[in-house]
């Protein structure tokens, strides 16, 4: 498979998202259909989805106006009607509030977090298996952003998502991010969107305020948050709609899956995804085993790892999945906080070659 597409984006937030939609029109328009498909075969309807994401709209201003005018640029450039790209900006809102059956459609993923101590090269590292709809691999996007009122940073996104998922920004504040359920999800639909709450992680001059972006208000649904600093720190946030629980590295690792491991907590995803139970043990056991000596070629090799296939920590869609219901790793994401560079593949990684992205601009 080819490299993620590289694109920096400079200027005002609605010039950024102009050229965001102008060079990435037919992702995002794949992007748009390949929702409303998935939508709809677990029971939501376009009329359903649309509404919600016009709902939607008028508080994206409120919550964060530089986002509505990137948004509101990228539906300019691509030609796709702002509450389609709206749409994609909140779908984790969406697919929590919308489908019939609990959890359908969540993303699957496997999270790690490194302190220097653990590492060869003493550099602190984020990073994960991004796990999802297998078209969605074709319409990945890595999006440098150069802000002049701001942190810079560099972040993996899908097409016509303003909020980066993993990331990294010029203060060595990073982020990578895994789904969660619990019972209430998508009970309280109008709070602040998780992809708003990524993009102000990056958007962020300190590590205070990277956290303060995740537990500071109630959110609309369950996620979990691997966020980390160049300095040597890095704290796994799990959050629910009412709820935050944190998990600190032993030995200077932490990894995660899709279960709440923090107490309080109900979790639901492993009813879907019973391999979220096994996954973050084995990608945490080759880091311990090399705790202090952890190199990048132990990273690749544990992300690779396919003990459960095709229900490992390198997914492969399940020959007996409906169409739409067919789930990979996307993309694996090495995220070097410490260089402010990621590494990440364009399909599951034992497939596809990593290659390396940084962010030129640097404090």
């Amino acid at each position: 498979m080819s490299e993620l597409p590289h694109i920096a984006l400079s200027g005002t937030a609605y010039e950024r998202g102009v050229v965001h939609g102008e060079t990435f029109a037919d992702e995002i328009r794949k992007n748009v259909s390949v929702y409303l498909d998935r939508f709809e075969h677990h029971g939501a309807s376009e009329e359903t989805v649309r509404e919600r994401a016009a709902d939607f709209l008028p508080r994206i201003e409120e919550w964060h106006p530089e986002y509505a005018e990137e948004l509101r640029g990228v539906a300019e450039g691509s030609g796709v009607p702002d509450v389609l790209v709206a749409l994609l900006n909140v779908r984790y809102e969406v697919l929590y509030a919308a489908y019939s059956d609990e959890s359908a459609g969540i993303d699957g993923c496997t999270s790690f977090g490194l302190l220097p101590e653990a590492t060869a090269d003493g550099h602190a590292y984020v990073g994960q298996n991004w796990d999802w709809a297998a078209p969605i691999a074709d319409t990945l996007i890595v999006t440098e952003v150069r802000r002049d009122d701001g942190p810079d940073h560099l972040a993996v996104t899908e097409a016509g998502i303003v909020g980066g998922k993993m990331g990294v920004n010029e203060r060595g504040i990073g982020l990578a991010v895994n789904g969660l359920v619990s019972p209430n999800d998508g009970d309280r639909p109008f709070r602040k969107p998780f992809h708003i709450r990524c993009r102000e992680v990056l958007n962020a001059g300190r590590f205070d305020a990277a956290l303060e972006a995740l537990v500071s208000s109630s959110r609309v649904c369950s996620a979990n948050f691997v966020v980390g600093h160049a300095d040597g720190e890095v704290i796994n946030v799990e959050t629910s709609p009412d709820r935050t629980g944190y998990v600190y590295p032993s030995n200077g690792i932490v990894a995660h899956a899709n279960h709440f491991v923090t107490d309080g907590f109900e979790s639901r995803m492993e009813r879907q995804l019973p391999d979220t139970l096994y996954r973050a043990s084995r990608l945490r056991r080759p880091f311990e085993r090399r705790s202090g000596d952890v190199d990048l070629g132990t990273v690749e090799s544990a992300l690779r790892d396919h003990f459960g296939h095709p229900a490992s920590i390198c997914r492969h869609v399940d020959d007996g999945a409906h169409p739409l219901d067919a789930t990979q790793t996307d993309t694996s994401v090495i995220v070097d906080l410490t260089d402010r560079t990621i590494r990440a593949t364009r399909g599951p990684p034992c497939e596809a070659a990593y290659a390396t992205y940084r962010l030129e601009r640097t404090a």
